[in-house]
């Protein structure tokens, strides 16, 4: 096996046909793996940062793994044994220092599911090949594996690695990704459902019928994708004061437009509105991959339209798309708000791997 480390970001684009082709040899197989995804991230968010981008190729010269590293500072206290950091949106603290810290291309708030890409005929050479690369980098403290999707074998194959060389080693749950997977029919979903939930779904889309002209408005067009984006993030902001807090950042700004852009060029973007009496009351960003459809984010004006619930009547109407269209899976991603189970989602575990290179070593723990 031998290990080439990219430091040039031109890489993401040089090696984005060999890379989307290893994918669907690996275990974890996601729109937020892709090397348009991660060139996007590291535009708006990667300046700070040194890139350390690791393909692993066998003796023929094909590829058998791409590791998306990068070495930056990050403020976090050493003394909690999983240190509390957000790489994009860091809180100062007064008991944090910096550490020189390898990451997830992909950072640690705005990409759902992130890992190594690796191919599973040869795993086992393949993670070792990525960690051996690793001890010959130079100037990293802590590792820190965001994202980890629990179909991933990474928390135990590079943690195990990890502990064979003496480092500090722990594994915790970092979120839940709720999911439904879809049945063939509209019918068959409801009656997945509880029976309150599904007689609240339909009542919520039955009462906006009768009470005003809905109507869905999916965005495909690239002339109008600025107004849209305009109209999703005020739609965003009002919503809650901390998805307002979200948008204040310039950087998610330009984030959410760049990859809106990315997205609809290459046929995943599924942005879509609900409107009422002919205007816009609610919103869905979501993305369109392989046979999943993923809900990015959403948002609604509670002033205007609450007394309807567009928010859930949207989500039915989106959900109700994605079973005709075929789809098997839709999936909420991270966090476990409310509506989400109302709506039938089931938890999916996600996992950080957290590794110390100076630090006690011993079994790793899973919270």
């Amino acid at each position: 096996m031998r290990v080439e480390v990219h430091t040039d970001p031109s890489a993401f684009d040089a090696l984005r046909d060999e890379w989307a082709a290893l994918l669907p040899r690996s275990a974890v197989d996601t729109l937020f793996l892709r090397p348009e995804w991660m060139a996007t991230w590291w535009k708006v968010f990667g300046r700070e940062g040194a890139l350390r981008l690791m393909t692993v190729r066998d003796g023929d010269g094909s590829v058998l793994g791409v590791a998306p590293l990068f070495l930056a500072p990050v403020d976090a206290d050493p003394r909690q044994p999983v240190p509390d950091l957000s790489y994009e949106r860091p809180v100062p603290r007064p008991e944090a220092t910096p550490h020189n810290t390898l990451l997830f291309v992909g950072g640690t708030e705005v990409s759902d599911y992130l890992d190594f890409v690796v191919d599973g005929a040869h795993a086992r050479e393949v993670y070792r090949a990525i960690f051996d690369a690793v001890l010959r980098e130079e100037g990293w403290e802590w590792i820190d594996l965001h994202c980890l999707p629990a179909s991933s074998p990474t928390a135990a194959a590079f943690g195990e690695l990890a502990r064979e060389a003496g480092f500090g080693v722990q594994v915790v749950q970092e979120d839940v990704c709720p999911y439904i997977p879809l049945p063939r029919t509209w019918p068959e979903y409801l009656a997945v459902l509880g029976r309150k939930e599904r007689h609240e779904l339909r009542r919520k889309m039955a009462r906006a019928a009768r009470t005003t002209e809905v109507g869905v408005l999916e965005v495909g067009d690239t002339a109008a994708l600025d107004g849209h984006l305009a109209a999703f993030v005020a739609l965003h902001e009002a919503s809650t004061p901390d998805k307002a807090d979200f948008m204040r950042d310039p950087r998610m700004r330009r984030f959410f437009d760049l990859v809106a852009r990315m997205a609809l060029e290459n046929g995943w973007l599924d942005l879509s509105f609900l409107t009422l009496d002919g205007k816009l009351a609610a919103s869905i960003f979501c993305f369109r991959y392989a046979e999943s459809v993923l809900v990015y984010n959403s948002g609604f004006d509670p002033r205007t339209w609450q007394s309807l619930s567009p928010g859930i009547v949207l989500f039915g109407l989106r959900i109700r798309k994605a079973i005709e269209e075929g789809r098997r899976e839709f999936d909420f991603m991270q966090g476990n708000e409310r509506y989400k189970y109302d709506l039938g989602g089931r938890d999916r575990p996600i996992y950080r791997l957290f590794v110390r290179r100076h630090g006690l070593s011993g079994a790793a723990s899973v919270v």
